[in-house]
């Protein structure tokens, strides 16, 4: 299961192909831009985006959702993402994980 409940906090696990991320607006009286998180039943193919079957999705459809009031707020989540999966190409990730004054046993 993609979305799940991990000790009180709600995590989304990506990888699988099994998460359904979309965009879209809040109905608001101000333009509330929105990134909804969903579970495909089974797997696709994995940075392949496919159309929205719908245009509205009710509340209960979208268990995950990420919302955004200013354009500046998706250029943090942006640069977020880009700096995880820098991180994660990085030939020495691992020393990324140590925190400083630790030291490492190899």
């Amino acid at each position: 299961m993609p979305i799940i409940n991990h000790n009180g906090a709600m995590q989304i696990e990506m990888g699988s192909g099994d998460v359904k991320v979309s965009p879209g607006l809040l109905q608001l009286d101000y333009p509330c831009g929105v990134v909804v998180f969903q579970e495909y039943d089974e797997a696709r193919p994995i940075g392949k985006w496919e159309q929205n079957d719908r245009k509205i999705a009710d509340p209960e459809e979208t268990p995950i959702r990420m919302t955004f009031d200013k354009p500046e707020s998706i250029d943090v989540v942006i640069w977020a993402l880009q700096e995880a999966k820098r991180m994660m190409a990085e030939e020495t990730w691992e020393s990324l994980l140590n925190l400083p004054g630790e030291e490492t046993t190899e």
